[in-house]
């Protein structure tokens, strides 16, 4: 999180589960894996509808949808983040699992 800076609103989310879980945040569309266990916090800067995000005139920070090994959270006011419990920023595809299979590419 940007130092100095406060969020203006958080969402905790959780990995009850017993596999890894992506974490999805839109309209970014970046994506965050989490361990059995762990804790992810989304944090947005912005207010909702206050005209910096596609949903302005809305009361809500977040809007969530979950389906089977993922979370999405649709951020409603920008810009948001995702970081870890202590407040550090987790980058897009942390513990992206590889790919398997024929289509394979080794990147350099």
């Amino acid at each position: 999180m940007t130092a100095g800076v406060r969020p203006v609103a958080a969402l905790r989310v959780h990995n009850s589960g017993r596999e890894l879980l992506e974490l999805v945040l839109e309209p970014y569309g970046s994506d965050h894996w989490m361990r059995p266990g762990e804790t992810f916090v989304i944090w947005t800067l912005g207010r909702p509808g206050d005209g910096v995000s596609e949903a302005a005139g809305t009361s809500e920070a977040f809007d969530v949808d979950h389906g089977p090994g993922t979370v999405t959270v649709h951020a409603e006011a920008l810009p948001a983040y995702v970081g870890d419990e202590d407040g550090n920023e987790i980058e897009c595809g942390h513990r992206r699992p590889q790919p398997t299979g024929p289509f394979r590419l080794d990147l350099p």
